[in-house]
């Protein structure tokens, strides 16, 4: 496949093993993943250099490689579309959907697959986004900070054990705030089993569960990354609101930016415009994980909620400037005390890290900062048969995917396959990429 961008000829050759696409079948035990092209590899030529990029690394066993070849010249967004139909769907995921916003300005909305068997997927078409609800959650929280309802160091602790009807919290529970919450700081074990594995029916459920047993760290201490804290979070809220959590959202986010048709979905729950994803039989993930990641949304939904949060761009901006660089200000580790010996015994000494180049603000993950400034952040997501990710890079470029399958194995590799599609496409040349921590993939 060649592509010609300006000046430049772009040779694309893909490696890919033999793909079946058998039929997705909702409620029913995952279907063997088929045979995907794991070691995608994509050649850029130009006149001069021959860079070689990687969209992600193998996960399964080559069969017989077959080589895609073209003379059709793509160029600008019909590569970039080309390439990650063949990345994505070609590896194995049954749809895709890609948006892009440059500047504030929306450049680019794709998809690719099929939304159900048989039906081609849509631009406009909802996927799970997993966590990159929790950053809803965080903007939602927020702006009743901002307004006076929520404080962000107040003790909320008492009031969910209140609301839920837990009569003697586990100790450090009541002193817990709703900052400690949105920076994953609040003590709470990850609690895997109890969102993912059918232990309980719901995010309240869950929550009397994290309340009641012991907490695994000092609330404010460490960072540990748990849905347990977005789920209280979105609970939280309908406490001091009144409100259903949803109600609030759509209030206070969705409605200020126009945006229809995002929803709270359930494990098994595909409606007209819903992209469907394999869940195996009997899971109520969707149900238990609540603000912590139960959305569905469209890729052009998210780079606005995204592009919300961004001084740098014109537009409607949810929140107040100083909160905005609070929420995008990587959180750290307390200094730790370590001993050392010397000839006169042991003395304490105070260990501080250097400022954090990466890491997690509030709702936020932040890919990259410089002298406390957040230059490029978003969020990934990750759940049975879904992958979502949105970004703001620092060179003007917002994009978001969803996809459903298991193609590519890790979330983290969507940034690899955007940053590549991107430069395959002309419109960056690969010297800028976003590399996330693995937080949201257990």
């Amino acid at each position: 496949m060649t592509l010609r961008h300006g000046s430049l000829w772009f040779s694309l050759i893909l490696v890919a093993g033999a793909c079946a696409s058998p039929a997705i079948e909702s409620g029913s035990a995952p279907r063997p993943t088929a045979a995907a092209p794991s070691s995608t590899v994509a050649t850029v030529t130009s006149s001069s250099t021959t860079p070689e990029f990687v969209p992600n690394e193998p996960s399964t066993t080559l069969g017989t490689p077959t080589t895609i070849t073209s003379v059709t010249a793509l160029t600008d967004w019909e590569a970039v579309d080309r390439y990650l139909e063949i990345t994505l769907i070609r590896g194995g995921s049954s749809a895709a959907s890609i948006a892009v916003m440059r500047d504030g300005e929306l450049e680019h909305a794709e998809a690719f697959g099929e939304r159900v068997p048989g039906d081609p997927a849509e631009a406009e078409d909802r996927f799970r986004v997993a966590s990159i609800s929790k950053t809803i959650a965080a903007i939602t929280t927020l702006q009743l900070v901002e307004a006076g309802t929520l404080d962000l160091d107040a003790p909320i602790g008492s009031l969910l054990a209140s609301d839920l009807g837990v009569g003697t919290p586990a100790a450090g529970v009541s002193a817990l705030t709703i900052r400690q919450l949105l920076t994953h700081r609040s003590g709470f074990a990850k609690y895997e089993d109890l969102f993912f594995r059918n232990e309980v029916g719901s995010c309240r459920e869950a929550a009397v569960v994290g309340l009641t047993r012991s907490l695994q760290g000092t609330p404010g201490g460490r960072f540990q990354y748990s849905n347990m804290n977005f789920c209280l979070l979105g609970i939280a809220i309908e406490a001091l609101t009144g409100e259903r959590y949803e109600s609030v959202v759509r209030r206070e986010v969705l409605d200020p930016l126009g945006i229809d048709g995002m929803r709270m979905a359930e494990t098994f729950d595909v409606g007209v415009g819903d992209v469907e994803h394999r869940s195996e039989a009997g899971r109520n993930y969707m149900e238990v994980l609540g603000a912590a990641g139960a959305w569905i949304a469209t890729p052009t939904d998210l780079v606005a909620i995204l592009d919300s949060i961004d001084l740098a761009t014109p537009g409607t901006k949810l929140l107040d400037a100083a909160t905005l660089v609070e929420m995008q200000t990587i959180t750290v580790d307390p200094p730790e005390s370590v001993d050392r010996q010397n000839p006169t015994g042991p003395v304490t000494t105070t260990t501080i890290p250097p400022d954090p180049t990466s890491g997690y603000g509030m709702g936020l993950m932040i890919f990259d900062a410089e002298d406390d400034v957040a230059l490029s952040f978003g969020h990934t997501g990750t759940l049975e048969s879904a992958h979502a990710m949105f970004t703001r890079r620092s060179d003007g470029f917002t994009w978001a995917v969803t996809v459903s399958g298991n193609y590519p194995v890790s979330t983290r590799d969507l940034a690899k396959i955007v940053d590549n599609a991107l430069v395959l496409g002309g419109f960056t040349d690969g010297s800028y990429v976003v590399v996330p921590e693995r937080l949201d993939e257990g």
